[in-house]
């Protein structure tokens, strides 16, 4: 028995996403259940809408290692997978959004340090 390390999310990135992906009724159940995760645990800033729409468009860019993760290891793999992929995209985008200072505010300070 040998163990094969293999990096798969660079032996898998594409280009091109696979939508059909979304027909197996596993995936779209799992997204949903990751999706309804992420919109009860981060409600305030991240809707169930747009949980979901990340997490098909991840499921999509990886469509082959998701149906291998299916094949070999089940739904329960894929619902952990998905939401590590979710959460690092949405954390990565919410750090960068943190050090943005918005219209509102930027106009807020500027009002209030010219009167």
């Amino acid at each position: 028995m040998s163990l094969q390390l293999l990096d798969y999310e660079a032996a898998q990135a594409t280009n091109e996403a696979d939508w059909s992906i979304l027909a197996d009724p596993q995936v779209e159940s799992v997204a949903q259940a990751v999706a309804r995760a992420f919109g009860r645990d981060y409600g305030l800033t991240l809707e169930y809408e747009d949980a979901y729409q990340e997490t098909v468009i991840i499921a999509a860019e990886r469509a082959a290692y998701v149906r291998q993760l299916l094949d070999e290891a089940g739904a329960g793999l894929l619902h952990r997978w998905l939401s590590q992929r979710l959460r690092d995209r949405w954390l990565t985008e919410a750090k960068h959004r943190a050090g943005h200072t918005s219209y509102e505010a930027a106009r807020h300070s500027a009002e209030r340090t010219c009167l």
